[in-house]
Parts: C-alpha cells; sequence; structure tokens
C-alpha cells in the first residue's frame, strides 16, 4: 500500500474536551494512593497512519504519533495504537505520552463513531512510569475529521487536551 499525506483540503482536525474532574473510581484510587488531582492541559499534532485491516474480525488498525507540549510533561512525544471494528464505528486501543525526560503516561481509549466526520473518545489514564507511577485520571474527547476515516493511509491531526491527572508524582510541578 502506497502511503499519501494530507495536504491542503485533506486535513484532519482533532479537537479534545476533557472533563475537569476524574470519575469516582479514580477519586477512590486518589485517596488510596495519597494522589493530588491537578490540571492538565495541551496540545499536539502529527499523524494518523492505517496499518491494516483483518477481513475475519471487520477490524481497522491504524497508529498514531505526534508531539506536543502539556502541563506536568513539558514536551513530549505521543504514540497510540488503535482498533476499529469496521461494522460498529468503535475505536478502541493504548496511547503512550512520554515526556522529553523519558517519564510515560499510559492511556486506555475507548470511543464510538458519531457521524462520518466525528468520533467520541473516553481516555483512561492508566499509570506511567517516573514521576507518572500510579498515576490516574479520565478525559472524553470529541474528534473532528475533515475527511471520513478510510479516505487516506496518512491523515494529519491537531488536538487540544484539557482535564485531571492524579497519584503520588502528580505534585502540581511541570
Amino acid at each position: 500500500m502506497s502511503k499519501s499525506r494530507s495536504g491542503s483540503g485533506f486535513t484532519h482536525r482533532l479537537t479534545a474536551v476533557l472533563l475537569a474532574a476524574a470519575l469516582a473510581g479514580a477519586a477512590a484510587a486518589n485517596a488510596r494512593e495519597g494522589g493530588v488531582a491537578v490540571p492538565f492541559k495541551g496540545h499536539s499534532s502529527g499523524t494518523v497512519t492505517a496499518t491494516g485491516f483483518d477481513p475475519a474480525t471487520g477490524t481497522a488498525f491504524t497508529h498514531v504519533e505526534g508531539e506536543g507540549q502539556a502541563s506536568h510533561l513539558g514536551h513530549f512525544t505521543v504514540t497510540g495504537d488503535v482498533a476499529v471494528d469496521v461494522a460498529t464505528g468503535i475505536p478502541h486501543g493504548t496511547w503512550t505520552l512520554t515526556a522529553a525526560n523519558g517519564d510515560q503516561l499510559f492511556l486506555d481509549m475507548t470511543g464510538s463513531g458519531i457521524d462520518d466526520h466525528h468520533g467520541f473518545g473516553a481516555f483512561t489514564v492508566t499509570g506511567g512510569t517516573g514521576r507518572f507511577e500510579e498515576a490516574s485520571g479520565y478525559y472524553e474527547q470529541i474528534i473532528t475529521f475533515a475527511v471520513p476515516l478510510g479516505t487516506a493511509e496518512v491523515i494529519d491531526y491537531t488536538d487540544v487536551v484539557e482535564g485531571t491527572i492524579s497519584g503520588p508524582g502528580s505534585n502540581g510541578h511541570s
């Protein structure tokens, strides 16, 4: 498969809207771990690349790569692997945000399609390394695509994030 990079008129836009508070389960984890919920804000940009399709299961696979800037991470890179059930449009996957010093924040994502140009994702912080070890948190993401997914093998994206993270290493210092 040849890869085509999105260009003018072929823009992929990713807009994130995040919750201001952790879920009740994350709050219980914070109390148990002694963590403090702190705001998490930032932005990133990069590409979403189609990596395969399994006709037996009807699953399409994509890989996300990008970089950005966020509180508590500073400059970071992002990678993610997403599987989409083509029949239902439901995506799920894992994401990793890596700070410049190598500390990582791990996320699980489950989503749903809204229409050909929009999707919804619920992201749960599942831990991390370094100062993000035992981190928790949650945010929701509304995704807007300038073109329907599946129309290009590589699509540029941008996003904006705002939410909270918690845990022993999340002490409010960036």
